[in-house]
């Protein structure tokens, strides 16, 4: 791999995790909570996006290139857990804005409910993380990433070096970003937490939305496999 074409890679790469999907909207949401879980969802994210960047290097992309069926199957698993963390996002912000019309003294039982049912405890750092994780191994922007765009970069014949150098320089780009973020979140600290049903539900609707398209992307690729 040529220097030009690694600069291009780095630069490529920062564009997308920069740009907005579930990956930033999931830290919003748990950033709003505390700091702490928005940075365990920062390196949850990290975390499933080492295991792209990995996989994309040993093969995955190429995998994906010669067997179209394989990304089929990941928009479907991707999709049907948008579709599920989407549907709890938005019942825990509903329940958290009918919580403003409970007396006081029953509110804490019904945060309970709700943090149950939105999983976005603040105070469980590997829950974060996991949901952190989950997002990333489901998001669409990932999936199409690593597996149409990573490849264009990737060569077999590029060599173990470069390997690790991608590997390395991705990751650790990656992870100054979205603890960065994380931690900025909470510069906004009091708007969010005022705001944190809307934000639950807003990024509830929007994974839901994009489950969809996923799911019927995936429907989709199923159809043509039986045409």
């Amino acid at each position: 791999m040529a220097v030009s074409e690694f600069i291009a890679l780095l630069a490529v790469w920062i564009a997308a995790i920069a740009s907005p999907g579930p990956d930033l909207l999931q830290i919003i949401r748990l950033g709003a909570k505390s700091r702490i879980s928005g940075v365990w969802g920062a390196l949850g994210i990290m975390t499933g996006n080492a295991l792209w960047i990995c996989g994309s290097l040993l093969g995955l992309s190429a995998l994906i290139n010669a067997y179209p069926g394989v990304l089929t199957v990941l928009q479907l698993l991707g999709g049907a857990y948008l579709l599920w963390m989407g549907v709890n996002a938005t019942r825990g912000g509903l329940a958290t804005r009918r919580q403003a019309a409970v007396p006081v003294t029953l509110r804490a039982d019904a945060a309970a409910d709700a943090d149950a049912g939105s999983g976005a405890a603040s105070a469980s750092a590997p829950r974060a993380w996991r949901l952190g994780l989950t997002t990333n191994l489901a998001n669409p922007k990932a999936i199409l990433f690593f597996g149409a765009v990573f490849t264009q970069f990737v060569r077999p014949e590029m060599g173990a070096g470069w390997a690790a150098v991608i590997a390395v320089v991705l990751i650790l780009t990656g992870v100054a970003w979205f603890v960065g973020f994380a931690l900025a979140v909470r510069l906004l600290a009091a708007k969010l937490v005022r705001n944190a049903a809307a934000i639950d539900i807003v990024t509830g609707v929007i994974f839901v939305a994009l489950a969809l398209f996923m799911l019927y992307e995936g429907l989709v690729g199923v159809g043509e496999w039986l045409a």
